[in-house]
């Protein structure tokens, strides 16, 4: 019974666990993600984002999966959670967008930019009830103890959510960052960012039994086992510095990102028939899997004027040693249940077996040449040698897997051409070696993470501004990568390629006083080939994929009395593929948010209260990952906060 149930799914423990695990941060009173953001592919500011991407979905890929995170444009790698707490905000760089980097990743780039302390000493508060009856408070402080020159950012957060199906976690974050720069050429930082989540309830999963969605059911109202949480600590730790050496400036990061997870549990519901009944229930549950991961980057760069010209030459020097533990689950068969209504059952006693360890250790070195002519155009050039070895420790010592070893070239090269002071031509080809999801949950080498895959982007464009204040980008994109998933045995590996190419448009900018529009959309079209495609066995189409997705945020701040703005948010999706061999489909859906926010003072300290209604309409959708399981879009939800700067 155990092996039926293995062949059904895709559910990665980690990120099925983590995929809602951000708290909803009270709005800062100058926090505006529609606001601040130069286009519809990624922003986030605060709890406010907006954009057609995202860190986990940039042109049908996530840049946290590939390994494309930056924090202060330096790399990454995360396993731990930065939060609010250190996190100012964060964008999405591809197409034009990512020609200011030397290095680019053909997934997309998820860069975050760090809260830092001012001249000026700053206390926020902030207080959310909501959506579903969520509570959350917070309080940050940026201070200085030396003008400019010394100062702190420190934070705190607790939140006590409640989510869209009914459970209720708790989350606290807590962070520190301290901040030295004695004059402007050098800059010093200490940060340190505490993450804990527990009591989360796992969301039940659930797998239909035929060609058809599953039976509605009842949102808001916790549906599976209350005893089946998930708890983790998530901490991140880093150091940055910049400063000038011979002529050279010299940028420094280095982060120190852990994933101690205490248990993990996966509600899997196998054989869901039309009417709810659920032929097999699986409970997965696994305790102290942990990753841990020491990263950063050293980067020297010069810059030379020539007339009209500037020349700049950048060297990098890229590393990770990442050591993850994992596996020895246990499974827990509650046979039959439902999916539209609870179906209590009685703790288990569990024992966990021994764990699988692997050891990821890389280093990259790359030369980079960025060339921009005043009003011709920019050309950029890169070639990185990347050098990748892993390793695999089996618990049964009679196992051995071999070393896995990489060691590509990665060549890039962008341009731009200023056709007008106003039209803007780009182009670009990246190679990349990026990583690929873990095994999900159900395989035989659950949890496994493949070795890193080698990829490659074609993008280019245009980028006209229509005035001083409205940007409107067009690109065309193609994107290749091997593709993974379960073979007949549920063995998780490659096979055969992935291709993903469309067409992305944004608009963003005040075409008005006092009207803010951010308008995006993306045409995709996703496909697979290779030797499952070619025997049958799935279709040309990924699981989760889709033709369309368009976003539409609207930001009024009404003029002569702007302490008052509303806003509206759409978000639109076309049907999307729901199973394997492509005969099953999640409708088109469409959302609507509506909100306002009133600025107001107390004690002369500027305030901010915002009240935002989302899924206006209460539409009822599926949600369906690339694993093939489905989950209900959360019902109309109301959210009231109240933020104070002193």
């Amino acid at each position: 019974m155990r092996d039926k149930w293995k062949r059904r799914c895709r559910v990665p423990a980690i990120a099925a666990a983590m995929a809602v695990t951000s708290p909803a941060i009270a709005q800062r009173t100058d926090d505006n993600a529609a606001a601040q953001a130069e286009d519809a592919f990624g922003k986030s500011v605060g709890d406010s984002s907006i954009g057609i991407y995202n860190e986990t979905d940039v042109r049908g890929f996530s840049p946290t999966d590939a390994g494309n995170l930056r924090i202060e444009g330096l790399y990454y790698d995360q396993q731990g959670t930065l939060s609010e707490r250190l996190q100012q905000s964060s964008t999405i760089r591809v197409g034009i967008s990512a020609q200011s980097y030397a290095f680019p990743a053909p997934t997309g780039i998820a860069d975050f930019a760090l809260r830092k302390p001012a001249a000026d000493a700053i206390v926020s508060i902030g207080l959310t009830y909501g959506p579903q009856g969520g509570k959350f408070a917070e309080v940050d402080a940026k201070l200085p103890l030396d003008d400019d020159r010394l100062g702190m950012v420190l934070g705190a957060g607790i939140n006590r959510e409640r989510r869209s199906y009914g459970g209720t976690p708790n989350i606290v974050t807590a962070g520190m960052l301290a901040r030295y720069a004695p004059h402007g050429d050098t800059e010093l930082i200490a940060f340190a960012n505490y993450y804990r989540y527990t009591e989360g309830e796992a969301q039940p999963l659930i797998f239909s039994s035929g060609d058809f969605l599953p039976k509605r059911i009842p949102r808001g109202r916790f549906l599976g086992q209350s005893w089946n949480d998930y708890s983790a600590s998530a901490p991140v730790y880093g150091f940055l510095g910049r400063g000038r050496i011979a002529g050279f400036e010299a940028r420094l990061g280095i982060f120190r990102s852990i994933f101690d997870n205490d248990v993990t549990n996966a509600d899997l519901l196998f054989d869901t028939d039309r009417d709810g009944t659920v032929g097999q229930r699986i409970i997965v549950r696994e305790r102290g899997d942990k990753a841990a991961s020491t990263s950063g980057e050293f980067r020297l760069s010069r810059s030379i004027a020539e007339g009209p010209r500037q020349h700049m030459l950048i060297g990098s020097i890229r590393a990770r040693d990442l050591r993850r533990s994992y596996g020895g689950g246990a499974l827990v068969d509650l046979d039959q249940s439902r999916s539209d209504a609870p179906d209590p059952r009685p703790e288990p006693m569990t024992v966990d077996g021994p764990k699988t360890r692997d050891h990821i250790g890389q280093w990259t070195a790359g030369i980079a040449y960025q060339g921009k002519w005043l009003d011709v155009g920019e050309i950029a050039l890169s070639i990185q040698k990347s050098n990748y070895r892993k390793q695999v420790t089996d618990p049964d010592p009679s196992i051995e897997f071999p070393e896995t070893r990489s060691a590509p070239w990665l060549p890039t090269a962008t341009a731009a051409l200023y056709v007008t002071k106003s039209v803007a031509l780009y182009a670009g080809f990246t190679r990349g070696l990026e990583e690929s999801a873990a095994a999900p949950i159900e395989a035989v080498n659950r949890n496994e993470a493949p070795p890193a895959i080698r990829t490659r982007q074609m993008d280019g464009g245009i980028r006209w501004a229509i005035s001083p204040s409205i940007t409107a980008v067009a690109g065309l994109f193609k994107i290749s990568k091997p593709y993974f998933n379960l073979d007949t045995t549920s063995r998780f590996r490659q096979l055969g390629t992935v291709t993903n190419k469309g067409v992305e448009f944004s608009l963003a900018g005040s075409p008005v006083e006092g009207l803010t529009v951010v308008a995006g959309t993306v045409f995709l079209d996703a496909s697979i080939s290779g030797e499952e495609v070619e025997a049958g066995t799935i279709g040309r189409k990924p699981v989760g994929s889709f033709v369309r997705h368009s976003i539409l945020s609207l930001d009024y701040r009404f003029p002569g009395f702007n302490r008052l703005s509303l806003d509206a948010f759409v978000d639109s999706s076309s049907k999307r593929t729901a199973n394997a061999l492509n005969t099953l489909y999640v409708p088109a859906r469409t959302t609507l948010t509506l909100g306002g926010r009133y600025r107001f003072k107390i004690a002369n300290s500027s305030a901010l209260l915002r009240a935002q209604v989302g899924n206006v309409t209460n539409a009822y959708g599926w949600l369906v990952s690339r694993s093939g399981y489905f989950t209900p879009i959360p019902e109309r939800n109301f959210t009231v906060s109240l933020a104070a700067d002193f």
